[in-house]
């Protein structure tokens, strides 16, 4: 099966990603949990604008975000919450401000081996509005 052209092959495919910020919310929406993947390390060049891509994804991202803040994969939380919180809109953010907070004040002992817990402290120290 050929890969969709607005999801990047590899952590160098900004093209893609550029593609995939020219969609409107309707058609992004189920590229979502594909795009959130490249948010797992902030060092790949993809992982800023897919972070910027997400910011305008809408309520959509909601479902998505909160599975993987609710997981077990203390890097990815950790990294998600350094890119993706500072872009949201005020509303989307406010709908994940339990999580976060739940974060901050009760990291598991994998959340705060990542430092979880200190990215969800900077999320709300500079949360919008």
């Amino acid at each position: 099966m050929e890969p969709h052209p607005c999801l990047p092959t590899d952590k160098h495919d900004v093209e893609a990603v550029r593609r995939a910020a020219a969609l409107s919310p309707v058609a992004l929406e189920p590229l979502l949990p594909d795009l959130l993947e490249w948010l797992q390390d902030a060092n790949w060049p993809v992982a800023s604008p897919v972070a910027d891509c997400l910011a305008g994804a809408g309520p959509a991202l909601l479902p998505p975000l909160r599975r993987i803040l609710r997981g077990d994969d203390g890097a990815w939380k950790y990294w998600l919450l350094e890119l993706l919180p500072p872009r949201l809109p005020a509303p989307l953010f406010e709908a994940l401000r339990p999580e976060i907070e739940r974060l901050a004040s009760a990291p598991t002992p994998e959340d705060r081996r990542e430092e979880v817990h200190l990215a969800a402290r900077g999320a709300l120290a500079a949360a919008p509005g």
